[in-house]
C-alpha cells in the first residue's frame, strides 16, 4: 500500500511539472522540434527517407505543393492550365527567388527535371518524372526530348507527358521535384546534399552532424513570411529523451510514443491527434526462399494476430490493415477480407509448401524501442507455427542500405504517402520497375499489378481509376509481399506557447508559416 501510494504522488508530481513546464512562456522564438533520425541528405533528388523529404520540402518549393488539409495550392507556379487530352500542362511562375537571393526561371525547372531523369544522377526516385515524354528513354541513356520539358520565357514553362496521368499534378508535389539552384548544383566544391539552396521558405544555417539542423527564414522567399525566427531539429532518437525533452520544455512539438498514450491522455494536455497516411508492415524479400513462395507469405500472416498487438502494444493508437490503401483514401470502397488469426491453418499452408518442420529466418528493424517489442511479439507468434525468427538490429543509414540492396529476408518498415492518393500506395510499393530503393523494397513483380496500375494512372474517370487501383490491391493483399499490420494513429503534443500548429495530411504539407508564439 505504501508502495502504491509513494508512485500515485511522484506520477502526480511528475504531471503537474510537466503541465507547468509546457505552459510556461519561453523567450525563444524557434520552433523546437525532434526527429528520430538524421536526414541522409537534403538534396531532392536523393531524399527518400521521412526525415530528408520532410526538411527538403522546407528548403526548397515545387511547381504546386499540397497544404495541411490534402489540398492542391500554388508554390513557384502561380497558375497552371491543363489541356483537354490531360497530356500538356502550362506552368505560370510566381516571382520567387533562391535563397542566395536569384530569381527562380524557367530554365531552372528544365534543369532540375532534367537532373532527377538523368541516368547519371542514379536518383531512386526519377519514376516521379517518368510520364514526361521519352523520360524514360533519357533515364536509360538516350536522348533528351526538348518537347517534354519546353521553357516558353523566363517565367512560362511547358510540360508534354508521353500519355495521361491521372495524379501527375501530385507526383509535381513530391520533395524529388523540387527546384535546385543550378550553379550552386554545379559548384564542385559542394556537396549540395550538405549545402543545399532552394526558394522555399527557410533554408539551412547549421547542421550539427548527428546533433541537430538549425532552419532559418529564406530572407529572399516572396510568399508569406515565417512569424518565428527558425526552427531547430534535434536527433534524438531514444522516445523517453524526446519526453524528457518536452517536459522541461526544449521541444515544442512532440509524438506521443504508443506506451505512453494513457499517461498523457490523462494529463488533460493540449493534444492534437489524426489517422495517418501510413502504413506499417514486414516486407518479405520475395527472391528469397522460402519467401518466394506465396503460401509462406500467407502463413505468417494468419500466425500473427495483428488486433491483439495494436490493443496491447499500440494501446489501440491503430488500424488493422485489411489491404494497403488507407480508409481515408478509399471513398467508400469496401477493403479486402483481413488474414484471420489462424496458427493451425498457418502450419497447414507450410506444410503444403514443404516446410511441415518450420523454417530459421531474420527480420531486420533499425534503431527503435517500439518497434523491437513489436517485433519480440511477431518473433513469439512466428515461433508458435515452428518459424525460428532471429531479430536484426541496424542504425537507420546501415539498415536502409540493406534493405534497398534486398539483403534482408523479412524487414520490419513503413510507408508515409507522398501525396494523398490510393495510387501513391501501390505504385512506388508494388510496381515492379520501382524494385528495390524506388520504393519497392520487397522486389515483388506482378505483370497483373503492372498493368492494372498502369491503366489506371492514364484514366480521366475517378471511379474508374479507383476501381482499378482497388483491383491491383487485391490482388498484392493475395500475394503477401508483406505481413500487413495496421494504419497508425498519431497523437502530438503541443507546447502552451505554440499557436497554429496543425498536424498535416502529408507529412510535407506542414511549413510553419501559420505558426507563432
Amino acid at each position: 500500500m505504501k508502495k502504491t501510494i509513494v508512485k500515485s504522488i511522484a506520477i502526480l508530481v511528475s504531471l503537474s511539472f510537466l503541465f507547468v513546464s509546457c505552459t510556461g512562456k519561453e523567450e525563444t522564438p524557434v520552433l523546437r522540434m525532434a526527429l528520430q533520425t538524421q536526414p541522409s541528405t537534403l538534396d531532392p533528388v536523393y531524399a527518400v527517407d521521412y526525415s530528408s523529404g520532410l526538411i527538403t520540402s522546407l528548403i526548397h518549393s515545387n511547381l504546386v505543393r499540397i497544404d495541411t488539409e490534402g489540398r492542391f495550392c500554388p508554390d513557384l507556379a502561380l497558375s497552371w492550365e491543363i489541356s483537354k487530352d490531360c497530356k500538356y500542362y502550362l506552368f505560370h511562375l510566381d516571382s520567387c527567388n533562391f535563397a542566395n537571393g536569384r530569381s527562380v526561371k524557367a530554365q531552372d525547372v528544365l534543369f532540375s527535371f532534367k537532373r532527377l531523369l538523368s541516368p547519371s544522377t542514379l536518383s531512386p526516385r526519377w519514376w516521379v518524372l517518368a510520364p514526361l515524354k521519352d523520360a524514360r528513354i533519357y533515364h536509360e541513356g538516350g536522348d533528351w526530348n526538348p518537347e517534354s520539358v519546353e521553357v516558353i520565357d523566363d517565367s512560362t514553362v511547358a510540360l508534354r507527358l508521353e500519355r495521361a496521368t491521372a495524379h501527375f499534378l501530385s507526383l509535381l508535389s513530391m520533395p524529388a521535384a523540387g527546384i535546385v539552384c543550378r550553379e550552386k548544383v554545379e559548384t564542385k566544391e559542394i556537396n549540395y546534399g550538405r549545402e543545399p539552396c532552394g526558394s522555399g521558405p527557410w533554408s539551412l544555417s547549421r547542421w550539427v552532424e548527428s546533433e541537430r539542423m538549425i532552419l532559418e527564414p529564406n530572407h529572399f522567399y516572396v510568399g508569406n513570411k515565417p512569424s518565428i525566427d527558425g526552427i531547430s531539429f534535434r536527433f534524438i532518437p531514444e522516445a523517453m529523451t524526446r519526453i524528457a525533452e518536452f517536459e522541461v520544455g526544449n521541444l515544442d512539438i512532440l509524438e506521443i510514443p504508443h506506451a505512453e498514450l494513457r499517461r498523457w491522455r490523462a494529463a488533460g494536455l493540449r493534444l492534437e491527434k489524426t489517422e495517418e497516411l501510413r502504413i506499417v508492415y514486414i516486407g518479405f524479400n520475395t527472391r528469397k526462399y522460402p519467401f518466394d513462395d506465396r503460401r509462406v507469405r500467407r502463413a505468417l500472416n494468419m500466425a500473427i494476430d495483428v488486433d491483439a498487438v495494436i490493443a496491447k502494444i499500440l494501446f489501440g493508437a491503430g488500424r488493422r490493415a485489411k489491404g494497403v490503401v488507407p480508409p481515408m483514401l478509399r471513398g467508400g470502397a469496401k477493403q479486402p477480407d483481413a488474414y484471420r488469426y489462424n496458427p493451425q491453418g498457418a502450419k497447414s499452408l507450410l506444410k503444403e509448401a514443404g516446410l511441415e518442420n518450420g523454417f530459421s529466418m531474420e527480420i531486420w528493424q533499425r534503431e527503435n524501442p517500439e518497434g523491437g517489442r513489436i517485433l519480440e511479439c511477431v518473433q513469439a507468434y512466428l515461433g508458435n507455427i515452428g518459424v525460428r525468427v532471429k531479430l536484426v538490429t541496424r542504425d537507420w543509414s546501415a539498415f536502409k542500405q540493406a534493405v534497398d540492396h534486398g539483403t534482408p529476408d523479412a524487414f520490419y518498415l513503413d510507408w508515409f504517402a507522398d501525396y494523398p492518393d490510393a495510387e501513391n500506395f501501390l505504385a512506388p510499393l508494388f510496381y515492379s520497375s520501382n524494385a528495390g530503393g524506388g520504393g519497392n523494397r520487397t522486389w515483388y513483380k506482378n505483370h497483373r499489378v503492372d498493368s492494372l496500375i498502369d491503366s489506371a494512372s492514364s484514366l480521366p474517370d475517378n471511379e474508374m481509376r479507383m476501381k482499378l487501383l482497388f483491383e491491383a490491391e487485391g490482388v498484392v493483399f493475395s500475394d503477401a509481399p508483406w505481413i500487413f499490420l495496421w494504419f497508425p494513429v498519431r497523437y502530438e503534443a503541443i507546447s502552451g506557447r505554440l499557436n497554429g500548429y496543425h498536424i498535416p495530411v502529408i507529412f510535407n504539407g506542414q511549413r510553419f508559416l501559420d505558426v507563432s508564439f
